[in-house]
């Protein structure tokens, strides 16, 4: 039974054996009730999803979407970065004005990440490598003024196309801000 009709039932039930004002605080009190259950599963719904990747085997157009559609910003953090839609996308926010930066591992940089390395590097995108000597820099997350995506997905043929991949993409100002903050933190501590 759908929740409004519930609620219209228990109404009508509660004005047949009830008093007025006990009637009114119960009918404000259920009010408050159905808008906060359903504005909070709106809110949860529309903040974020996750990407399988092989459903469709486009989920690297899901990074070319939130790229296409920042105003200001767009940060990354990528293992693995070998698709070249990705990183047209990203040159074309640079070119757009946009604040366009990212790091990559540093192996990487110097075997699959080498020719999406060099291509942003001579279109003026800042691309760090990652310089700590006793790890990997195994973040794959982007944020931009709009959204963040972050997940298993790397940017790359195989992730998009033969992999068992999630990327979960959102919204949410509080998650959004978080991953900006990470990905400042990493470029800060890189350089």
């Amino acid at each position: 039974m759908p929740l409004k009709v519930a609620l219209t039932q228990m109404l009508k039930y509660l004005r047949a054996r009830l008093d007025k004002r006990l009637i009114v605080e119960l009918s404000v009190a259920l009010v408050l009730i159905f808008v906060v259950v359903f504005s909070a599963h709106a809110e949860i719904g529309s903040e974020f999803k996750v990407v399988y990747s092989l459903d469709h085997r486009d989920t690297d157009q899901e990074i070319v979407k939130l790229v296409n559609n920042a105003n200001h910003y767009v940060y990354f953090a990528i293992y693995y970065f070998s698709k070249e839609n990705i990183a047209e996308a990203l040159i074309r926010a640079k070119q757009r004005g946009l604040d366009v930066r990212g790091i990559t591992d540093a192996a990487a940089s110097l075997d699959a990440n080498r020719q999406v390395v060099a291509e942003l590097r001579a279109a003026g995108v800042p691309l760090e490598t990652q310089k700590h000597l006793d790890g990997i820099m195994h973040m794959k997350a982007l944020v931009t003024d709009k959204a963040y995506a972050s997940g298993s997905f790397n940017w790359t043929g195989a992730a998009t196309e033969a992999n068992d991949e999630v990327l979960e993409i959102g919204t949410n100002a509080s998650v959004r801000d978080q991953y900006l903050s990470i990905i400042k933190k990493v470029l800060l501590k890189n350089q």
